[in-house]
């Protein structure tokens, strides 16, 4: 019971960053008016380190397999962000192809924030 509750808080942070980090990146578009490439780009660059920092964190919190907590917190963001976009979009993904590479980027960021975690002190 005591992961499930280190893996929920994990999951808040995630979620807390990932709300603060695109606030600051609408600020930095609506300045910028890039292109829908470089935006959709910009979004999963922010998919990446925000997994990649609950990696990070839930490395550090475990003692043991901590990629495989990277992994399994990634996986967990991506639940999240599906049922957020399954709520405002009244839908799921319409495109599969950007749903599995964006779950493989939630899935790489958080494994390699697991393994940052168990090298860094």
């Amino acid at each position: 019971m005591e992961r499930v509750v280190r893996v929920g808080k994990v999951l808040v942070l995630e979620t807390v960053i990932s709300l603060v980090l695109l606030c600051l990146f609408a600020l930095v578009l609506q300045k910028l008016q890039p292109s829908e490439r470089v935006i959709t780009t910009g979004i999963k660059l922010l998919y990446v380190i925000v997994n990649l920092i609950g990696g990070l964190l839930i490395g550090k919190i475990m003692s043991q397999k901590k990629f495989l907590w990277g992994v399994i917190t990634g996986f967990l963001y991506f639940i999240v962000i599906s049922l957020i976009s399954f709520i405002v979009h009244q839908g799921f993904y319409t495109d599969l192809d950007n749903a599995v590479t964006i779950c493989l980027l939630c899935l790489a960021g958080g494994m390699a924030g697991g393994m940052l975690g168990a090298y860094i002190k």
